[in-house]
């Protein structure tokens, strides 16, 4: 595909638009993760923040919330690209509690499933 820029379109620097940028970096993103519960520091390495995410969740669904939480960024910020839906942090709650709610119903175990669901009730 070929862009006219590979600055981030959603960030007041303009930072270069990359992995990490894209989904741990960014202020959006940095938001998104918040909205779980999720703080990290973003000038720590990837693996860095992801592992200090599974300490911090300490549950055995924690890379669930990893991909579901990457997904969810990833599809809002492809509406605004694509379909020019103005990213909300809000859309990004709906589709990760979505998602999540899926997978807990359809993609787990039953003793894991109340777990799941019990979690993402608080949010």
């Amino acid at each position: 595909m070929n862009l006219e820029s590979t600055t981030c379109e959603m960030c007041i620097l303009k930072k270069r638009e990359t992995t990490a940028h894209l989904f741990l970096r960014c202020n959006f993103a940095k938001a998104c993760w918040c909205l779980v519960g999720i703080t990290y520091s973003s000038t720590r390495s990837i693996t860095s923040i992801f592992n200090a995410i599974r300490r911090r969740l300490q549950l055995p669904f924690f890379m669930e919330i990893i991909i579901l939480m990457t997904w969810s960024i990833w599809t809002t910020r492809n509406d605004w690209t694509f379909n020019n839906s103005a990213p909300m942090i809000r859309d990004v709650k709906w589709k990760f509690v979505s998602e999540f709610r899926l997978v807990a119903l359809h993609r787990v175990r039953t003793q894991t499933q109340s777990l799941m669901l019990d979690w993402v009730d608080t949010l």
